[in-house]
């Protein structure tokens, strides 16, 4: 008989918690206005560029850091043969560096240059990533 006692209680108790976590409409005064325009949509020009995040040497920058990273992959895993760095041949024989080169910004900041397979390795190897910290 005492757990029927308690049962309005709870109830109430479980209405007042939902009931906070649900979160109240807006008076209709203060609702924001809806744009009947279009956004504009974000262009390839606003988003910034190797020379903006490296600086006016970006490419020696970059091809340095790539090379060095080759070389430590290869001593890690010698299977895989990185061509710039068995040719004895700069990077920029196998790929550029320059405003066409893909690479993205990752969540840290930092650029990671993407090759698509068979571009500085063999193609068996896929696409190669190097991931660049920002100077």
């Amino acid at each position: 008989m005492k757990h029927l006692c308690l049962l309005p209680a709870l109830l109430v108790l479980l209405l007042a918690l939902t009931a906070c976590g649900a979160p109240a409409a807006p008076p209709a005064a203060e609702a924001p206005a809806i744009s009947e325009e279009p956004a504009p949509e974000a262009s390839a020009s606003e988003a910034p560029t190797l020379e903006e995040l490296c600086g006016a040497d970006y490419r020696s920058y970059i091809t340095e850091t790539i090379t060095m990273q080759m070389e430590n992959r290869m001593d890690k895993t010698p299977d895989v043969r990185y061509f710039p760095v068995t040719e004895s041949a700069p990077l920029s024989d196998y790929a550029a560096i320059d405003e066409t080169t893909p690479f993205e910004v990752d969540g840290d900041g930092h650029i990671v240059i993407y090759f698509a397979a068979g571009t500085v390795t063999d193609e068996a190897n896929g696409e190669q990533s190097f991931r660049i910290p920002r100077p």
